[in-house]
């Protein structure tokens, strides 16, 4: 009996350590996997730009709804979107909208190259997130992906891969909303 009783003990101790250590694995694994969804609040951030200068997300939100477009130099939807993406900053630069660009960890020399391939000036702001801080606390995935964040700091539109002209106009519309 009493070696029964051990054996007992003994499995129930290594059967309790089993199931408590796959519970702490499961939470630590699917704690921070959410993904933003549209009606959370925007996570702040401050970054700099390609020409130095920084940008802090809520000190734009006062004032207007905006864009954020995460990508990539190596992301051919990425080279595809950008022109569209400049040309609508440029012809909303007056509304209540800014549209920036968000850099996935690459070199400014990378950026400076893309930028020269792409074969017109462009106006957009373009941000640099070089340890991905940024990316990861938007749990960003795939690139290009856009998020658009109302004056309330809400984010009220987000879309993985790529944007057609209309895609564009319809972010522009959700955060004038």
């Amino acid at each position: 009996m009493k070696k029964r009783t051990r054996n007992i003990i003994r499995i129930s101790t290594i059967l309790a350590i089993v199931v408590l250590t796959g519970i702490t694995l499961w939470f630590n694994f699917t704690k921070d996997n959410a993904t933003t969804k549209v009606g959370d609040t925007a996570v702040d951030f401050k970054l700099k730009s390609l020409d130095g200068e920084e940008f802090q997300l809520h000190e734009i939100t006062k004032e207007k709804g905006v864009i954020i477009n995460f990508w990539g130099t190596w992301c051919k939807p990425c080279r595809e979107e950008m022109p569209d993406l400049n040309q609508a900053s440029i012809e909303h630069n007056d509304d209540d909208v800014t549209i920036i660009t968000v850099n996935v960890s690459e070199k400014p020399q990378q950026i400076d190259q893309f930028l020269r391939g792409l074969g017109e000036d462009m106006n957009l702001t373009m941000l640099l997130d070089p340890n991905r801080s940024v990316t990861k606390a938007y749990n960003i995935g795939p690139l290009p992906t856009t998020i658009a964040v109302n004056k309330s700091n809400k984010i009220v539109k987000k879309q993985e891969y790529q944007l057609t002209k209309e895609d564009i106009e319809s972010f522009i519309e959700a955060v004038q909303e």
